[in-house]
């Protein structure tokens, strides 16, 4: 049966992590378009923003359903390092990460890479405003899962479709990520509480059984992109299309474990640093490569080309700072207090 299998022997989730990153930095990558002269760069925004569109109602929610999928055991029965790993810890990595994301790249700030400055710098922080969000949210629903425990599985997603539907009414008067964050719950939650259902469900998962899903979801895509809005039935179905798409390319090409594993179990420093890496080539491409911001067709394909380069410069700052003892950057530390020393025994008299 699929609920006596473990996370670790399944291959799934973690392609599913490594495409979510993937998509995550050729979104961001999408975005800076603007940053640089493209030619016709107004018309390439505007196609990258309509992808970008499309596939947002895969990519953070399809993620933090794995993310309550490996944390649902030690959730629903806690261990001793529960609390520290699923809310301090990632809380920690949220306001370290929002000082410097502040410090280095302050929102509103122009030029947007390093500079300094310290006015409003723990506004934006408080307000979910920088882009470590996705750490924050990881510790809110960790409190709130554990709270929620006692009800009834249908009352809690009912509570978390009204969370979802309060995103999507009052997103476009929220700053930052809240609505994200409202948006996202209910996939975190029903990652923790339907863990067996879910991965029966992924079990069965077939190209055949794939195409209603993926057609309901390009359908429901299209409309919110139309609207310009967001759908919790869509992003259910794009979940669902998401989840069984990465289990049959698990299933059917082997050779995606050992990449899919390898990146999946780096897309923290990936994430966090490629904020800092992408203004870093944009300005490098401007600088030596100016002859090549008159083609189009390369325009329409930098999103693409800069992931390989984005994602390959982050985890080699990641491997420098973690040689240089920045650990503290990417996971809470530990400290080690010195043994009291004990009083030496008086000699006899």
């Amino acid at each position: 049966m699929q609920d006596q299998r473990t996370m670790q022997a399944l291959v799934w989730p973690d392609v599913a992590k490594a495409a979510c990153i993937l998509l995550v930095v050729m979104m961001h990558s999408g975005d800076h378009i603007l940053t640089l002269p493209w030619a016709h760069k107004d018309q390439l925004a505007h196609g990258w923003l309509m992808v970008n569109g499309f596939i947002r109602p895969v990519r953070m929610p399809l993620f933090f359903l794995v993310s309550g999928l490996l944390a649902s055991d030690s959730i629903v029965r806690p261990r001793e390092n529960t609390r520290r790993n699923r809310l301090v810890r990632p809380l920690y990595l949220y306001m370290a990460w929002g000082v410097a994301y502040q410090l280095l790249m302050p929102l509103g700030a122009e030029p947007t890479w390093f500079t300094l400055s310290i006015d409003n710098a723990f506004l934006p922080i408080l307000m979910l405003v920088v882009m470590s969000w996705y750490l924050a949210a990881l510790g809110i629903y960790y409190v709130f899962t554990r709270v929620t425990l006692p009800l009834p599985l249908p009352v809690i997603l009912a509570l978390c479709a009204g969370l979802s539907a309060l995103g999507t009414i009052y997103g476009p008067d929220l700053i930052g990520h809240q609505h994200k964050v409202l948006r996202c719950a209910f996939f975190f939650v029903a990652g923790v509480r339907m863990k067996d259902a879910v991965l029966e469900f992924v079990a069965r998962a077939t190209l055949l059984r794939a195409a209603p899903l993926c057609a309901g979801f390009v359908a429901g895509a299209l409309i919110c992109l139309k609207y310009n809005t967001f759908l919790l039935p869509v992003d259910v179905l794009a979940v669902a299309a998401g989840a069984s798409l990465c289990a049959v390319a698990a299933r059917r090409i082997a050779a995606l474990k050992a990449p899919a594993m390898w990146l999946a179990g780096r897309t923290l420093p990936i994430y966090l640093l490629h904020f800092l890496v992408l203004p870093l080539l944009a300005y490098l491409v401007g600088r030596h490569a100016a002859p090549l911001l008159g083609s189009f067709w390369l325009g329409l394909a930098y999103p693409i080309l800069a992931v390989p380069l984005v994602v390959g410069v982050s985890l080699a700052i990641h491997a420098v700072l973690m040689r240089a003892r920045g650990g503290w950057l990417f996971d809470l530390p530990r400290f080690r207090f010195p043994a009291r020393q004990s009083a030496p025994a008086l000699a006899p008299v």
